[in-house]
């Protein structure tokens, strides 16, 4: 079901996936960690877009 908000959304996740990018440069013994949630922010960004996520893993 496409959300009526998606365009808003993927905003919001280019935004939070910038910001984690950042930090990573900010903050290199952290780098690995945000990089994780950059790629979350992106995996949501894609669902929130009607995209397939391609390798989805649960932990």
């Amino acid at each position: 079901m496409p959300l009526s908000n998606a365009t808003r959304w993927a905003e919001i996740c280019e935004i939070q996936t910038s910001l984690m990018r950042d930090l990573a440069n900010q903050f290199p013994q952290r780098s690995e960690q945000l990089q994780r949630l950059a790629d979350g922010w992106q995996g949501v960004k894609k669902q929130a877009q009607g995209q397939p996520l391609a390798g989805l893993t649960t932990k």
